[in-house]
């Protein structure tokens, strides 16, 4: 995503974003569903015993419509929500540093800054992976945006460079255990699920399990780093330049990226849900699965670039002042979008208390439809609340937390003044003008 002859602190400093995107916030919204869908199958109501399609939440009655259901999410649910989420956080972090280099904020003080920030969010991480959710993201996630308190100042050409090496070791080593190895075995049935018991007798038990995820999750985190940070380094580029604010400008490349997402989906996830369900050998679920694993990262960017080709109408009413006229769902989508972190949250809670085997156990024992169907109110029910707050006015509750805790009461400094100097200005200094802090960025 680069512009020939053209530096990309002009690229950035040019198209300051006067307006909210909307796409991030749309994209978001929707990867919530797609994480609550994936994960309802893989952890909160795993499939019964025995079930075909075991690894997307089990085929239990043998009707069309679970398997119709079953080829839709290996398509377009497993490994699709996590990567959009992931290219998404990228663009998030792309987005604070330029804002801190507009700010005038030094090097070294955006990088404390970065600190601060994802290392509160590694810290939500943990608390959430114990007493709420085993299987949480964002303690890697906040990892991940500490990272980039390194990565920050290196030029484009060398994060793509970090990036595409780590995809390739990710996909070669994925391809391998997946494809190579159970021919070298000469066994292709190897088991793709996690041969983990994920049914709790009560909270203890669930809890136990949160406390054992907090060293494994260390233990995890260099294949999550080769999986997931080089999405997230696609997203910070994709920021530098506004790619998601500058639509028009950027159709090829984006165009390319949702051609890459298609292919994924048709030349991965279809014949893996093919499998499932029997279409295709039994024999090959474990191989297009593992294939799935390995290369469905690949989807995240073409996902954002696709919903943000498709919303670009809508986002040329906001820049014209034109938003009122939006559809109502359009609106609820980015209210939780743009509440992202208390919609995960909550997912998790929700989960817990109608899901769980010892509170309500709705959905357990149902199956594929089963599950996706707790999946689906839950995510409506983080939607209405969102929408609610958005109608009042207020942030998400946990985004509240967070930026208090990563920015103080007074929040950031605009423009940034150093502490030992700052009793000298009777007034504050300008912000730094747009055409100067796109010098941040030059190539």
């Amino acid at each position: 995503m680069s512009e020939p002859a053209t530096s990309t602190h002009a690229v950035a400093e040019r198209s300051a974003q006067k307006t909210r995107i909307l796409s991030p916030d749309i994209a978001r919204g929707i990867a919530l569903l797609g994480i609550a869908l994936a994960n309802v199958a893989t952890a909160w109501i795993p499939s019964p015993s025995g079930a075909a399609a075991n690894n997307i939440g089990g085929i239990v009655h043998d009707s069309v419509f679970e398997q119709i259901y079953a080829v839709f999410a290996t398509m377009f649910i497993h490994v699709r929500g996590l990567p959009m989420f992931s290219t998404l956080l990228g663009y998030g972090v792309g987005m604070i540093v330029y804002s801190l280099w507009r700010r005038q904020y030094p090097d070294t003080a955006a990088r404390g800054v970065l600190l601060r920030r994802y290392g509160f969010l590694a810290l939500f991480g943990v608390i959430h992976m114990v007493f709420l959710f085993w299987g949480d993201i964002m303690f890697f996630y906040g990892i991940a945006g500490m990272l980039f308190a390194a990565l920050m100042t290196l030029k484009d050409k060398a994060l793509w460079w970090i990036a595409g090496l780590m995809m390739s070791v990710y996909a070669v080593f994925g391809v391998g255990m997946s494809v190579v190895l159970p021919l070298i075995l000469e066994d292709s049935t190897l088991a793709a699920s996690t041969g983990l018991d994920l049914t709790f007798a009560s909270y203890g038990e669930y809890l136990g399990m949160g406390v054992l995820m907090v060293p494994l999750q260390f233990g995890i985190l260099p294949t999550e780093i080769l999986m997931l940070m080089p999405l997230m380094i696609v997203g910070y580029i994709a920021a530098r330049h506004r790619v998601l604010s500058r639509v028009d400008e950027f159709r090829k490349p984006l165009w390319i990226a949702t051609s890459v997402s298609i292919a994924v989906a048709v030349l991965v996830g279809l014949p893996w849900g093919l499998s499932e369900i029997g279409v295709l050998p039994q024999e090959t679920v474990t191989m297009f699965y593992g294939l799935n694993q390995a290369l469905g990262a690949l989807s995240g960017p073409g996902i954002v670039a696709a919903i943000a080709l498709l919303v670009q109408p809508l986002q040329r009413k906001i820049n014209s002042g034109d938003a009122a006229s939006f559809p109502l769902p359009i609106k609820m989508v980015a209210a939780l979008g743009a509440r992202s972190m208390s919609g995960y949250v909550a997912q998790s809670i929700l989960f817990l208390i109608f899901a769980q085997p010892f509170t309500f156990g709705i959905g357990q024992g149902g199956g594929i439809l089963a599950g996706a169907g707790v999946a689906l109110a839950i995510w409506l029910v983080t939607l209405i609340g969102a929408y609610v707050m958005e109608l009042a006015g207020k942030r998400g509750p946990f985004e509240t937390l967070h930026r208090y805790v990563a920015y103080g009461k007074k929040g950031l400094q605009d423009p940034y003044v150093p502490k030992h100097i700052a009793g000298a200005y009777p007034q504050l200094p300008e912000t730094m003008p747009l055409d100067k802090a796109s010098e941040k960025y030059s190539q």
